[in-house]
């Protein structure tokens, strides 16, 4: 009887290790899979953006505030155009009130027989106003504020706040090649971008995204008449702080 004994109490501790074993393992692989999840959830936060479709009435009163200001501080513009402010569009962070807005020229509209674009600075397409936050990069690093223009204003709260302004034109350089231009105060525009087709756009004559967000850039894309898109690199802050 000795013997059987023994053996229950093998089989008995054999299976405690076995179902031991197989806890230990399922708890191993929960705690990886969670961990996995974390990374997924934290890399999916990091690769959002806060920025959102700004209100249009919103658009049009800031856009609108410092267009005013800023045609009035203007100077030695590269390009002339006067903006359509009841068509401003934006795209805002509600955390911190910080975002950008895009005013299109009056009478801007698709016309490549324009003759304009074929002149050295293209045909005048909008004023871009950005918090700084957003500002544009230049090879992945902060433009040289030196080379842009901006305005002081205070928002609706009494906040004292700064808005990088810039021109943006569409110029034809050759064949097939067009391309934005971004000026800042200088002669030479500080981006060039080339205009491709574009892919689920607004129909909108006029439209901004955001495009590859990180915690420390994005691609700002404008979208033109629905067909065209060109992007420039931006600053880019994903938290609210």
């Amino acid at each position: 009887m000795i013997p059987k004994k023994l053996f229950c109490i093998t089989v008995l501790a054999v299976g405690t290790l076995s179902l031991g074993m197989r806890a230990s393992a399922y708890d191993k692989e929960k705690t990886q899979t969670e961990t996995k999840n974390k990374k997924k959830a934290e890399a999916k936060a990091e690769s959002a953006t806060p920025l959102e479709e700004m209100d249009a009435d919103t658009a049009k009163e800031y856009g609108g505030m410092i267009a005013g200001l800023f045609t009035k501080q203007l100077k030695d513009a590269q390009l002339k155009m006067e903006p359509d402010v009841d068509k401003a569009v934006g795209l805002v962070n509600l955390g911190t009130r910080e975002g950008i807005i895009a005013i299109p020229a009056k009478g801007w509209k698709e016309d490549r027989e324009n003759k304009a674009v074929e002149s050295d600075t293209g045909v005048g397409m909008c004023y871009l106003f950005m918090s700084p936050t957003y500002n544009p990069l230049i090879d992945g690093k902060p433009a040289d504020g030196k080379k842009l223009r901006v305005v002081k204003f205070t928002d609706g709260d009494g906040n004292e706040r700064t808005a990088t302004c810039l021109l943006c034109s569409v110029k034809h350089v050759e064949g097939d090649d067009w391309q934005l231009f971004v000026w800042g105060s200088e002669k030479q525009p500080v981006i060039k971008s080339q205009w491709g087709e574009a892919s689920d756009a607004p129909k909108a004559d006029l439209a901004l995204a955001i495009q590859d967000p990180t915690k420390d850039k994005a691609q700002l894309v404008f979208n033109i008449f629905g067909k065209y898109s060109s992007t420039i690199e931006i600053a880019h802050k994903h938290k609210d702080k």
